[in-house]
């Protein structure tokens, strides 16, 4: 009976593999969901804990502090990352890959001086909390070093990206997700109260940096000699779009992202709120934001190969990202909503329950970056920078004029949460369709 089993098994695992093996696609998306579940598997575990030992307000310093590690490190690079994965010859992609790194470099120093000359008045009108001079250096310090970390990995990961080499990629997911909460546990066991959770999320988001770096360049240390002056100019110039609109239109993008929600929430409302809706994004968003992270790095790997050779696979692949993660995400989104409100003080503590509202607030935001984010650097890789840089000035016109309005009436704060939803809502479905209406474009262009 055992071995009936066992021959079943091997069977069903045997025609899985035989599946994945004929859809490249899929098999590569697998992977990096292995990893990246088994990270946010370990983190949402450990959550019930943190929520026991931190406060909302102490979450409250956490949503700020990564709301603005979010906005800065996406021109960390000045988005020649991206350019990785168009790369077709390793001599061009290391001296591209040095290029990133220098940029990173000068605009970790760029940060640590703005962050070290600013007055402390400036630093407290966004800041949850007041801030004695000990405190005040601290967190500079972790601002500067969860940057650098943080745009460290980045490069890391698009260079990785480029070689295919999700294996890589799927470790460090599920060392990020297991080092940052681990370290959080640690940390305020001894004491260290918000800068510990800070510093927690720092080792967390760089875990596995120097792994990947290592992994890609094994058995290719022979390229480094081929770094050089000329050769880096060349390929700073080929891409010069990326820094010249990509970075600043990122930059704007992030910004009217719902990073800036938790900068607009501490400043009209308070930091106990941002702590809430930092929580519904932890539990909520995130598995949604790994699934989609994880589908486009392999999304822009293959992107990156057919925008010239097969359009026609590039627009079903879209179209095919797109239709099931709206699937998927819907489900989720519906079923957190239902149970939120028994769960939530079962769960992270009574002092929580308060959080349900704006989940519920929020939850149309989430489930339109859900289907977004895993083709969302579709026009970047178009190189179609200009219009991509139109649509993020427009959604942030957009969002910080609902989340302003709802104010200046005095809504209470879901209502406005709510209002700000629906706004990052609609201007994700206009993305969605210009995105599409680029991709055919490209396509009758070809023919």
């Amino acid at each position: 009976m055992q071995d009936a089993a066992a021959v079943e098994t091997d069977s069903l695992f045997g025609k899985l593999r035989g599946m994945l093996a004929s859809r490249p696609f899929l098999k590569d998306v697998s992977i990096m969901l292995t990893g990246s579940a088994g990270g946010q598997a370990v983190s949402l575990l450990l959550s019930p804990l943190l929520t026991r030992l931190y406060s909302p307000q102490e979450f409250g310093i956490l949503s700020v502090y990564s709301a603005v590690i979010a906005i800065l490190v996406v021109v960390a690079s000045l988005r020649y990352e991206l350019a990785l994965p168009l790369v077709r010859d390793d001599e061009d992609a290391v001296n591209l890959m040095a290029v990133c790194l220098l940029a990173l470099a000068g605009t970790t120093m760029v940060v640590g001086t703005v962050s070290f000359l600013s007055p402390d008045i400036w630093i407290e009108r966004f800041w949850p909390i007041p801030l004695d001079p000990a405190h005040s250096v601290i967190y500079r310090l972790l601002l500067v070093a969860g940057y650098a970390c943080l745009g460290g990995y980045f490069v890391a990961l698009y260079v990785a990206t480029r070689v295919n080499a999700y294996t890589a990629i799927a470790r460090t997911r599920l060392a990020q997700g297991v080092v940052g909460p681990t370290s959080q546990i640690g940390l305020a066991l001894l004491g260290a109260g918000a800068p510990g959770l800070l510093f927690g999320s720092i080792l967390g988001q760089s875990a596995g940096t120097f792994g990947l770096f290592g992994t890609v360049a094994s058995g290719k240390s022979r390229l480094l000699h081929a770094i050089s002056w000329p050769r880096m100019k060349a390929q700073a110039l080929r891409f010069r779009q990326f820094p010249l609109v990509g970075s600043w239109a990122a930059l704007i993008d992030a910004i009217g992202s719902s990073q800036l929600l938790y900068l607009l929430i501490t400043i009209t409302y308070s930091a106990r709120i941002a702590g809430f809706i930092f929580l519904a994004e932890r539990v909520v968003s995130r598995p949604l934001s790994i699934i989609g992270t994880s589908i486009l790095q392999v999304f822009v790997g293959e992107a990156g190969k057919t925008i010239t050779s097969d359009p026609a696979l590039l627009k079903r692949r879209f179209y095919q990202v797109v239709t099931r993660q709206f699937a998927m995400a819907a489900v989720w989104i519906l079923l957190a909503n239902l149970v939120a409100i028994l769960l939530f003080p079962i769960m992270f503590g009574e002092e929580w329950r308060d959080g349900v509202p704006y989940l519920e607030a929020i939850s149309i935001a989430y489930l339109a970056q859900a289907v977004v984010l895993p083709v969302f650097h579709t026009l970047q890789l178009l190189e179609r920078q200009s219009m991509a840089a139109a649509w993020q000035v427009g959604r942030l016109i957009l969002t910080v004029g609902v989340f302003s309005a709802g104010v200046a009436l005095d809504f209470p704060a879901p209502t406005v949460i709510a209002a700000y939803s629906v706004a990052q809502a609609a201007a994700c479905a206009v993305f969605l369709g210009m995105m599409a209406r680029s991709i055919n474009q490209i396509q009758q262009v070809q023919r």
